[in-house]
């Protein structure tokens, strides 16, 4: 799969207010982050979740259970910066970390914040030339500037891989006699 780094650059976390409205089962949760969030995949075809994942995640009460089946915004959001964060942190670390904002955030605005962040965050690491200010801020609460450090890890770690894929398709390239 390859992805450009304009599609990173311009990536667009749905905000709360775009997430469904309506419950949704399972399938449907699979198919809105699949949709959403398979940009950041290392492998074409590669699930962002399945059904035994979001299973686990429930029974280690990271996410409450589904209500008849059925998931909500909220479970949505939660499933977003899971599958968001998983490359970097064990769940039990997202879980702690989700705790931690919710000390300042509800659900709604600490989700909002997570992708307005990610999406500077992945602005910066795929855009070097735009002047960035500094990451932190000293009215930045320790919970904020957790989330922005976390989101920078995050979009570095997906510059790392398409850094090593690009290479690697070069090395491909040159060992069979071809120019890219």
């Amino acid at each position: 799969m390859k992805v450009e780094a304009e599609e990173l650059i311009n990536y667009h976390c749905p905000r709360w207010n775009e997430l469904p409205e309506i419950e949704l089962y399972i399938d449907q949760v699979i198919c809105v982050l699949q949709s959403n969030l398979s940009i950041f995949s290392k492998e074409e075809n590669s699930p962002v979740i399945t059904p035994n994942m979001i299973n686990n995640y429930v029974k280690q009460e990271v996410l409450k259970p589904p209500v008849k089946k059925k998931y909500n915004k909220t479970h949505l959001a939660y499933l977003f910066v899971i599958c968001i964060l998983k490359r970097l942190m064990s769940i039990s670390e997202i879980n702690e970390s989700i705790k931690s904002m919710q000390k300042t955030y509800s659900v709604e605005d600490g989700y909002n914040v997570f992708c307005e962040e990610l999406e500077k965050a992945l602005k910066n690491a795929f855009n070097p030339e735009i002047e960035t200010p500094p990451m932190f801020t000293e009215s930045d609460t320790r919970e904020y500037a957790t989330l922005k450090a976390i989101v920078a890890a995050f979009a570095d770690c997906i510059l790392v891989d398409r850094l090593i894929s690009v290479s690697y398709t070069h090395l491909r390239a040159h060992e069979t006699g071809r120019n890219l």
